[in-house]
């Protein structure tokens, strides 16, 4: 009797030990691979599967890029329609066209960890005017068929402006609320821009 009282304190002991040990050593464990906005999702964006998104000329699809420039916003902005894309839809303009399968699986990972731009590495200086950053961004991210100067209202500065706290209440949600048309995910490039030209008077 003394021999198993003796054994199951030893056990005890263990148990009691490895528990303790692996929940105060939980920050060690590391965290599993997530999805990259800019590695893995933009290059299958701006392929030649979505030529029509990157030709810049004589096409009513918004574009992803142009020559070197990518339109991150342009992507981020789309989200609502690749998700429904990827899970049944089809899309959102005219053709058949389809991602192939590991893109779709790519696509529906990065919508499901929370569709964000990991590309954090911005940085806005000098004098931020509403013709020489504000507007081009409009054009190339909020412009298009369906979007700002389609279905929903054209925007100018003076309209902008007069929606101050719009634009703030966007860019303090990363585009999640605020906007009155569907929710938008935002780079942070473009929280940084808008932000800093509120801050620096909305100057024209």
């Amino acid at each position: 009797m003394k021999k198993l009282i003796i054994t199951m304190a030893v056990v005890t002991s263990m148990l009691t030990y490895l528990l303790s040990s692996c929940y105060k050593n939980k920050e060690d464990i590391t965290a599993l691979p997530t999805t990259s906005f800019r590695a893995d999702v933009v290059p299958i964006m701006v392929s030649g599967g979505c030529g029509c998104h990157n030709n810049g000329i004589g096409t009513r699809a918004v574009q992803f890029s142009h020559g070197d420039t990518i339109f991150y916003d342009a992507i981020l902005g789309r989200v609502g329609l690749l998700d429904a894309w990827v899970n049944g839809g089809t899309h959102p303009g005219a053709g058949s066209i389809y991602f192939t399968p590991n893109q779709e699986n790519i696509i529906k990972k990065w919508i499901a960890e929370g569709a964000k731009d990991d590309g954090g590495g911005c940085t806005v200086t000098g004098a931020v005017t509403y013709t020489a950053k504000v507007l081009p961004l409009y054009n190339t991210s909020c412009k298009g068929s369906t979007c700002h100067g389609g279905l929903a209202l054209n925007l100018d500065y003076s309209k902008m402006v007069a929606k101050k706290d719009v634009l703030t209440a966007m860019m303090n949600s990363s585009g999640a609320s605020g906007h009155p048309g569907p929710a938008l995910s935002l780079s942070s490039c473009t929280v940084k821009l808008i932000n800093e030209w509120i801050a620096q008077g909305t100057p024209q």
